[in-house]
């Protein structure tokens, strides 16, 4: 189920990927920013609409390697930086009156794309490299928007948005791996105000 016209989809905002108490919704940086700039929040507020979800072990090298995004070293240990969970399991964001995403015009990327996921291929006889779609293991589980009933993809415009965001994590991970070079050598203090001032301050 790579890059062809065999992939069928259309969003019936059932809620399933909200839903779930095992799906942690990880955020980048412009993720981050961009929830903020929508919702107007101050550092506070965005401490407080975030997760950081400290590993019970911490992970291994190559168990790092093998994460889309990479967690961060704060004072508890390693932790992924997510959208805060309600005590249900379900997403902070999740409206139940609504039944809908209520930052939905700029939900994280791992929400724009779900239920698929990119893999980039290089080749050295292109200028550019070429953009692999996939449905999710999740995405198969519980998407009531996949099914022969629904339209074929478009394909031009989830590849667009499949670059911008293979891009957005490549960045991401850029300011994690400073970050946390900075906390070994105790250049800064590793409290999540640190960590999202680190953040505001790319803008």
């Amino acid at each position: 189920m790579g890059i062809n016209n065999k992939l069928k989809f259309q969003c019936v905002h059932c809620g399933q990927c909200c839903l779930d108490q095992n799906t942690l919704v990880n955020t980048t940086y412009k993720d981050i920013l961009r929830i903020k700039n929508g919702l107007h929040l101050t550092i506070d507020e965005v401490i407080e609409i975030l997760g950081f979800y400290v590993f019970d072990q911490p992970p291994s090298v190559n168990e790092i390697d093998r994460m889309v995004v990479p967690p961060i070293q704060t004072e508890r240990g390693m932790a992924f930086v997510g959208l805060k969970k309600k005590p249900n399991g379900k997403c902070f964001f999740y409206d139940k009156a609504e039944e809908r995403c209520s930052i939905y015009a700029f939900r994280p990327g791992f929400c724009r794309t779900f239920p698929f996921r990119f893999t980039i291929r290089s080749d050295k006889n292109k200028k550019k490299s070429e953009i692999n779609i996939f449905y999710t293991e999740k995405g198969i589980q519980y998407c009531q928007g996949i099914g022969e009933e629904y339209p074929y993809l478009d394909l031009e415009q989830w590849i667009k948005l499949g670059r911008e965001v293979i891009q957005d994590l490549s960045k991401n991970n850029q300011l994690i791996k400073t970050w946390n070079s900075k906390v070994k050598i105790k250049q800064i203090l590793p409290t999540a105000r640190n960590f999202i001032l680190t953040i505001f301050n790319i803008e």
